[in-house]
């Protein structure tokens, strides 16, 4: 068993090739518009490979982008460089982001953290963490957006199986989902040819919490921030009972 995004970097963007995401930031911008927001410096929490940050470093702002893999990490950086793109990218947990930044003072007019990445903070203690490092970071009337898998989806999410073949990779996909912990199980099994055609083999496990809305502004309330807009995602409304994904937009309490 290896850490979650460590074989997994290798083929995450081919995996994720149909996620759009310009149309992410398209929303994003649209949620600042709406807000009265006009930022400049972006951290983009849980960055990945970079593809949710580079749509901003294309469009002019100042992009750091956070995420605990290094493999995931050294395809941002590679990515960057290949498309002539400024962006700091640094190794370090979400949950401890003193670690990261040190004693820098507040300087993000805009943080994100997008992908249902929330959900992997599985303990309501290091969400509250989280949320208190996005506090110290923002900028004096910065803005917070994130989005979660609703409670709804991961606990509708049936068990199920899949497999994705390429011509040099197997992927075996398996969704499980813990009613009593309200925990989304994905376990991954994959098979990678390389160059000199042997097979090497990884399995990561990947878990998500559900969180209510409720459980959300109290995690938000403890870090001394609070929701000024609830979405369905990519819409202007408040998510519905059934909504899978919801963005929140969060600012300082005071």
């Amino acid at each position: 068993m290896t850490d979650a995004y460590t074989g997994f970097s290798r083929v995450y963007d081919r995996i994720m090739a149909h996620v759009g995401y310009e149309q992410w930031a398209d929303y994003v911008e649209e949620l600042l518009a709406r807000h009265g927001a006009r930022p400049r410096h972006v951290l983009d929490l849980a960055c990945g490979t970079g593809s949710s940050s580079l749509p901003f470093a294309r469009r002019g702002y100042r992009v750091t982008g956070v995420d605990l893999s290094p493999p995931m990490l050294a395809i941002a950086r590679e990515k960057a460089a290949a498309a002539g793109l400024e962006a700091d990218f640094r190794q370090g947990d979400m949950r401890d982001l003193a670690v990261v930044f040190g004693d820098a003072p507040a300087s993000f007019d805009l943080v994100i953290c997008l992908y249902d990445s929330i959900n992997y903070i599985l303990d309501h203690g290091d969400l509250t963490a989280v949320f208190r490092g996005v506090e110290r970071l923002l900028a004096p009337g910065g803005l917070f957006i994130f989005d979660v898998n609703s409670a709804h989806r991961l606990s509708t999410s049936p068990d199920t199986t899949t497999l994705f073949e390429e011509e040099d990779l197997a992927l075996v996909w398996e969704n499980t989902y813990d009613r009593d912990r309200r925990i989304w199980q994905v376990t991954l099994t994959g098979f990678l040819r390389g160059e000199d055609g042997r097979w090497e083999r990884f399995r990561e496990v990947h878990r998500e919490r559900a969180y209510t809305e409720e459980e959300m502004a109290a995690a938000l309330a403890a870090a001394g921030l609070g929701a000024r807009g609830v979405y369905g995602a990519f819409g202007t409304g408040p998510p519905a009972p059934d909504t899978p994904r919801i963005y929140y937009v969060v600012g300082r309490e005071s």
